[in-house]
């Protein structure tokens, strides 16, 4: 009884230490470049910033075909009414989804290829939201001059991308430069988000666990220690 009470202690405190110390790995492009931090946040000003900057930039090219606009008002971090969500979705059905508007034959013949449907891209690349928020930020003249076709981008694998700079009519002085990093960051905190839209639930849950782990593992430990005192006098 002893010793499985023991293990229980250790698995416990195990437990508890691994899920509370276990270090972020660190991400980075195909190439090894380190990503970019982003500040990723789910406020409503950011995801409606982020939701604008995908529907008038993002949109001439991908999809978001797994969510629909309707799901849209279920978001209350987005804070859409039925009027604002209708007046996105234009001439499009209620149940379409995010739609492009680009054809997959214009796509083929632009690019070589469809652009990738953005439902879950934040979820299917590693880096997430620093990821996104990194390629946006990170075209650049080719320093070698060898990309005749295509666009330069010091983040993506390869470095070549068929993807021209969405952002690049914003300019890049200071200010210009400054108001292209924070687009990218909306946009990219939008897809982070609509790519798991109940995190935040889960992580406030995770908080609720997170407390009795470490309440269970305070009381097994007096326990053990109480078990084990006599045993330690003798």
């Amino acid at each position: 009884m002893k010793g499985i009470m023991m293990k229980t202690t250790h698995f416990s405190l195990l437990a508890c230490l691994t899920l509370m110390l276990a270090p972020a790995m660190a991400s980075a492009s195909g190439d090894g470049v380190a990503l970019r931090h982003a500040e990723i946040t789910f406020d409503n000003e950011t995801l409606r910033k982020g939701l604008t900057v995908f529907t008038d930039v993002c949109m001439g090219c991908h999809a978001a075909k797994y969510i629909s606009y309707r799901n849209l008002m279920d978001y209350p971090e987005l804070g859409l009414s039925r009027e604002e969500v209708d007046e996105l979705r234009g001439d499009k059905a209620l149940m379409s989804g995010l739609i492009t508007e680009l054809s997959p034959e214009d796509a083929a013949e632009s690019y070589g290829k469809t652009p990738p449907d953005l439902s879950v891209i934040a979820r299917a690349r590693r880096g997430g939201g620093n990821y996104l928020y990194s390629i946006l930020t990170g075209y650049e003249a080719d320093p070698h001059g060898k990309i005749e076709d295509g666009s330069y981008n010091i983040y993506y694998p390869g470095n070549r991308t068929a993807m021209p700079d969405p952002l690049a009519w914003m300019g890049h002085d200071e200010s210009e430069t400054a108001d292209l990093e924070e687009q990218a960051r909306t946009v990219a905190s939008f897809l982070v988000f609509i790519g798991d839209p109940h995190q935040l639930e889960r992580k406030a849950i995770g908080v609720w666990v997170m407390g009795f782990l470490i309440l269970l593992t305070l009381v097994l430990w007096m326990l053990k220690r109480e078990v084990w005192k006599d045993v330690k006098k003798h």
